[in-house]
């Protein structure tokens, strides 16, 4: 299959949209939870937004393409269906997002237009994940999926921890990141795997910033529910805790498009001395989850 793929579609490009908008989201809700302002976003800000949308619009674009590239898979009926769908998707992507840029790239609050974003924003992530799935054929390898997935249900949980005071509310918010972790957990072999990326010094980083993540994660969320269950106060703690969920699910996926490149990494810096290297990248996220408690 790979001789009949010579250009296969792009990996992290239909991800970026959910991440953006999970990751503000899940931002905005943590900062309004624990009482800090949030500054609404500036027109300047709002069109270098529609800038990076317009890159972003033309590489989806070039990404079809890609797609539609192999005739034997795009002659197949659920590569077909899905390809048409992930055109309309798209488009209705790019139509409601330019309508509000304001509303809907910079959520402040939980709307009927933020939730269909949110869905458009996954079924791009979903489908686009599957493509690659289908072109680059890599067995035991981390899952796409996981970090997509990981994304979305930290949008979810994120108003259920911080904009309610409801228990029942924070025990399903808990249920959720369990899932993320639990879906890590069991990926854990395939995100350890001896993969030709493991010569990057930079993956390793990424690889040790994921694993101080989730174990933070572990011991955050304890802390977090803890603190709210007796006293139904937000800490600094509680930040920490939205932030691994982000940094689990952005930095798994970034991780599993590394071991599909086509790529031997012989210019790695990092054989001989990986866990040297994961080392490095867990104490730089202990090091910016103390930044956080200081400066916020």
């Amino acid at each position: 299959m790979q001789e009949k793929w010579p250009r296969q579609p792009l990996i992290i490009m239909p991800n970026l949209p959910l991440a953006w908008l999970a990751g503000y989201w899940v931002v905005v809700t943590m900062l309004r939870g624990c009482g800090l302002t949030v500054v609404r976003p500036t027109g300047d800000q709002v069109e270098l937004a529609l800038m990076m949308a317009v890159v972003w619009i033309v590489a989806s674009g070039a990404n079809q393409l890609l797609i539609y590239q192999n005739a034997p898979l795009t002659a197949a009926n659920r590569y077909k269906d899905l390809a048409m769908v992930n055109a309309l998707a798209l488009i209705c992507t790019i139509v409601l997002a330019w309508g509000k840029p304001a509303v809907i790239l910079f959520p402040r609050q939980l709307s009927s237009l933020t939730a269909l974003m949110l869905a458009l924003t996954l079924l791009v992530a979903g489908i686009g994940n599957y493509f690659v799935v289908v072109t680059r054929v890599r067995h035991g390898r981390l899952s796409l999926w996981l970090g997509s997935g990981a994304l979305a249900l930290s949008a979810v949980a994120a108003p259920l921890l911080f904009a309610s005071s409801d228990r029942l509310s924070w025990l399903l918010a808990a249920i959720l990141v369990a899932l993320i972790q639990a879906s890590v957990c069991w990926q854990l072999p395939r995100l350890l795997a001896a993969v030709p990326a493991r010569r990057s010094g930079l993956y390793n980083l990424l690889v040790g910033f994921v694993l101080a993540a989730l174990f933070a994660s572990f011991l955050l969320g304890v802390a977090t529910i803890a603190q709210l269950w007796i006293w139904a106060v937000y800490s600094r703690l509680a930040i920490c805790w939205g932030l691994s969920w982000l940094a689990i699910g952005s930095g798994t996926l970034v991780i599993a498009a590394c071991q599909r490149y086509q790529s031997d990494f012989r210019y790695g810096h990092a054989t001989g001395h990986e866990n040297w290297f994961v080392a490095a990248g867990a104490l730089c996220w202990v090091v910016g989850q103390v930044l956080v408690v200081i400066l916020l």
